[in-house]
């Protein structure tokens, strides 16, 4: 740290110049959802310490600069007050919004900015301002020189690799958190409650990072509480397609479907074990068309991240009993780009006032989605979702 002002001065002087061109680009493959099965072990100390001997030149605040251990266990300087933030990576402008650090964002990937075909995640709903911001390249490689030229106090980045973090670090001289925002189900919910902690220390958010994950935990318990006493002959089937945003399919599925385990359904795709994405969070399946029709759910529900639905209407899944009711509904992504927290809860609200209506008798999921997103977000933006999508909360034409 003592050497960041002289190096980010030098570094300035190579922009100017174009040298810095050659490193464009260094960052690679960083924040590319497809690659989770080579990060580091989380590490679950979290804990501070300030620095013994900080100069004049590199303190930011009183306190000045301290030392924390990130998620792919680094060890790295961060300023005692942080005034501007980069969050790379699949998740790291949304945990940057979640902590209340949208003032501070001095600069976003690219399709924050310019992908017309994914206006959809609440965070920028709510905050549209970020839209505005300068890029600072794709979310596949993170352009050192943009990066540079926007000059954060701290760069956070979700899913880095250790050594493209590192590298990034030591090019730019800005230091570079990596954290691995995990799931909301209950097999990766502790990597997001680290990465609050871990980001909400960076920040000096740790009141804001506490009161998410105290909210969390309070609104599954409620979720569960509701039905976690019905024998399992009462929990009607359901069964999920289209899961999240592409070209999937309605085979697309999820054996740990979180809304479906918050309120305790039996998800008819919970067995499958075999050809599981195992891809930041979650995993994920495509599984036979046949499976489907032998499994025979209650209820579908359809995660309305696609744009056509046409094997709902196909004559072999006629016979399903949730096509054969009517009983096919909509909801939200519960993922794009990474894992859409709040949504997630939200969607839970929803599937079971739709299959247990006498304990939900008294949700309206519309003012519950955005009373949870007033909490992630900051504001209540159930319905520019649902325009995003073309739907909100409801009943499927099939």
């Amino acid at each position: 740290m003592v050497k960041q002002p002289s190096r980010r001065r030098f570094l300035r002087g190579l922009a100017a110049t174009g040298a810095l061109a050659s490193v464009a680009g260094c960052a690679g493959s960083g924040g590319n959802e497809e690659d989770t099965t080579t990060t580091a072990e989380p590490t679950a100390d979290t804990t501070t310490k300030e620095t013994t001997e900080p100069t004049t030149e590199e303190t930011t605040s009183e306190s000045g600069p301290f030392e924390v251990e990130d998620m792919l266990g680094r060890t790295v300087a961060v300023p005692g007050h942080v005034d501007s933030v980069i969050g790379l990576g699949s998740g790291g402008l949304r945990l940057v919004t979640y902590l209340d650090m949208v003032d501070a964002v001095v600069g976003v990937e690219q399709l924050e900015t310019t992908n017309k075909k994914r206006p959809y995640r609440p965070y920028i709903h709510a905050n549209p301002e970020l839209t505005e911001k300068p890029s600072i390249g794709s979310r596949k490689s993170p352009d050192p020189e943009l990066l540079l030229q926007q000059d954060p106090d701290v760069i956070v980045w979700g899913w880095a690799k250790e050594g493209e973090a590192e590298d990034l670090q030591s090019r730019l001289d800005i230091p570079v958190v990596g954290f691995q925002p995990g799931d909301i189900d209950p097999n990766n919910r502790d990597l997001f409650f680290e990465s609050l902690d871990l980001l909400g220390t960076v920040f000096g958010r740790e009141e804001r990072a506490q009161e998410l994950r105290t909210y969390v935990q309070d609104t599954i318990a409620d979720l569960d509480g509701r039905t976690a006493d019905l024998p399992a002959a009462d929990r009607p089937s359901t069964y999920v397609g289209y899961l999240g945003r592409g070209k999937h399919g309605f085979p697309y599925t999820q054996p740990l479907y979180p809304p479906f385990d918050f309120v305790n359904t039996d998800n008819v795709a919970s067995g499958v074990t075999e050809d599981l994405k195992k891809k930041k969070g979650a995993a994920r399946v495509t599984v036979d068309p046949e499976k489907i029709i032998e499994w025979d759910p209650e209820y579908i529900f359809v995660d309305v991240g696609t744009e056509e639905y046409d094997a709902l209407s196909l004559p072999e899944y006629e016979g399903i009993q949730a096509i054969e009711e009517g009983n096919v509904y909509a909801v939200f992504p519960t993922r794009d780009y990474n894992i859409n927290f709040g949504t997630a809860l939200a969607d839970a609200y929803y599937v079971g006032k739709t299959v247990y209506p006498d304990q939900y008798d008294d949700v309206d999921p519309v003012t519950t989605a955005n009373d949870i997103y007033e909490t992630f977000v900051g504001d209540r933006v159930y319905e520019d979702v649902a325009a995003s999508y073309g739907q909100g909360f409801g009943p499927m034409d099939v």
